[in-house]
C-alpha cells in the first residue's frame, strides 16, 4: 500500500507539472513595445534655440539671435551656422535644396509691418537671395517645386520662386488669418478672421473656393486634397479640397482643437481639455483617445506603430500605441521641450537649450 501511494503521488506531481508547463507555454507572450533610443544630443552655449524643421539630411534651428542652425540628422555634428541678426519670425521652410527663413529687426518685430524673407542653401547656409515681404504678426512659409509661399497672420500672403526672388502673385485678407494656413501643393488653405476658409491654388493664387464658417477656424491640415478644420468649440470637421463646399463629416470634442495632425494617414487632433484623439478620416468616427497630463505640445510617428507624444511644460515624452492609443512606454527627456520634428528615421526634440533625435529601437546612420 505504502508503495503504491507513492507512485500515485509521483503521478499526480507529473500530471500537475506537466499541466504547469502547458499553461505557461499557451500564455500569449506580452505584445513587443518600441523602444525610443537617445541617438545623439546637440548644444550651442552661445544661443538658446527657438524653432526647428527637418528633412533627412540635417534638422534646422533657429536661434535667439537671428542665426539657423544645420545639424547632421544621423551624426548631431553641426553642419553649419548661418548669422542674419535680428529675430527670425517665422517657420523654417525646406525644399529640395533651399530653406527659407523671415526676419525682423529685434527691436521692431512688434510693431514692423514688413519682414526679410531669406532664402537660403541647404548645403552651405549661404545667402541665396533676399527681398522684403508685406504683413505684420507671425510669418507661415511653404516651400514647394520651384515655389515658396509666406502668409502674414494680419493677413497679407505672396509667393516667389524658390530660386529667384520674382514675385508670382500676391493676395490680402482683410480680416487677418485666424490660424496657421494649410499648405499643401497644388492648393492653400487659409482661416479668416472673418470666420471663412478660403482655398487659392499655390502656383497663380487663383481662388478655388471661400466657405462661411460658424466660428474662426484655430487649426487647420491639409493632405492628400482633403483639408481639415478644428475651431474654439471642439468641432472638427473635414472638406474636400476639389469642391471644398459641403462638410463630409463634423466632430464634436469636449474643448477647442489647439492641433491637427496626419500621421501615417491618420488623423489626431488635440483639444485644450489635454485629450488626444484618433478620428478615422473617412468618417469622422473616433477609434481612441487618450487623457495627458497636459496640452499636446506636437505629436509625430516614432514608427509604423507608436507615436512620440510631447506636452506643455512637461520633461517625459510618451511612446504611445497608434492603434489603441495605450501609453507603452516613457522617455526622460531632462528639459521642458518647446517643438518637434522628424525626417522618417529620427524625431528630433527641441529645447531651449538642447536638440536631441530619438530613434525607434535603435539609431539610423
Amino acid at each position: 500500500m505504502r508503495v503504491l501511494s507513492i507512485i500515485t503521488l509521483c503521478v499526480v506531481t507529473l500530471i500537475a507539472a506537466a499541466g504547469t508547463r502547458s499553461q505557461e507555454t499557451a500564455t500569449p507572450a506580452k505584445a513587443a513595445t518600441s523602444d525610443a533610443v537617445k541617438c545623439w544630443a546637440y548644444v550651442d552655449s552661445d544661443v538658446f534655440f527657438r524653432s526647428i524643421s527637418a528633412d533627412d539630411k540635417a534638422a534646422y534651428v533657429a536661434t535667439d539671435k537671428g542665426s539657423v542652425i544645420a545639424v547632421g540628422a544621423a551624426t548631431g555634428e553641426r553642419l553649419w551656422r548661418a548669422e542674419f541678426g535680428g529675430e527670425v519670425v517665422s517657420n523654417i521652410a525646406v525644399g529640395p535644396d533651399r530653406i527659407a527663413i523671415a526676419t525682423r529687426p529685434s527691436d521692431s518685430s512688434d510693431t514692423a509691418k514688413t519682414a526679410t524673407l531669406r532664402v537660403l542653401s541647404k548645403e552651405t547656409g549661404i545667402l541665396v537671395w533676399k527681398v522684403e515681404i508685406d504683413g505684420a504678426g507671425e510669418i507661415f512659409l511653404k516651400a514647394a517645386a520651384d515655389t515658396i509661399a509666406a502668409a502674414a497672420s494680419s493677413g497679407e500672403v505672396s509667393a516667389y520662386g524658390l530660386s529667384s526672388e520674382n514675385l508670382k502673385w500676391k493676395l490680402t485678407f482683410a480680416g487677418g488669418l485666424s490660424a496657421a494656413p494649410a499648405f499643401g501643393d497644388p492648393l492653400l488653405a487659409f482661416a479668416t478672421g472673418d470666420n471663412r476658409l478660403v482655398g487659392v491654388t499655390l502656383a497663380g493664387g487663383e481662388s478655388r473656393f471661400s466657405i462661411e464658417l460658424k466660428r474662426p477656424a484655430k487649426t487647420l491640415v491639409y493632405d492628400d486634397n482633403e483639408i481639415y478644420a478644428g475651431d474654439s468649440r471642439g468641432e472638427v470637421m473635414r472638406l474636400e479640397a476639389a469642391n471644398g463646399y459641403d462638410p463630409k463629416w463634423k466632430y464634436r470634442a469636449g474643448a477647442q482643437i489647439g492641433k491637427l495632425i496626419v500621421n501615417n494617414g491618420e488623423l489626431l487632433a488635440a483639444s485644450f481639455d489635454n485629450f488626444l484623439y484618433s478620428i478615422d478620416r473617412a468618417s469622422g468616427r473616433v477609434k481612441w483617445k487618450l487623457r495627458l497630463p497636459a496640452r499636446v505640445l506636437a505629436a509625430t510617428a516614432l514608427d509604423a506603430k507608436h507615436l512620440f507624444v510631447l506636452v506643455e511644460n512637461g520633461k517625459i515624452a510618451m511612446v504611445v500605441s497608434a492603434d489603441n492609443g495605450r501609453i507603452d512606454s516613457q522617455v526622460d527627456l531632462g528639459e521642458a521641450p518647446i517643438a518637434m520634428a522628424a525626417d522618417g528615421s529620427h524625431t528630433f526634440v527641441l529645447s531651449p537649450v538642447g536638440l536631441s533625435a530619438y530613434g525607434s529601437g535603435s539609431c539610423a546612420k
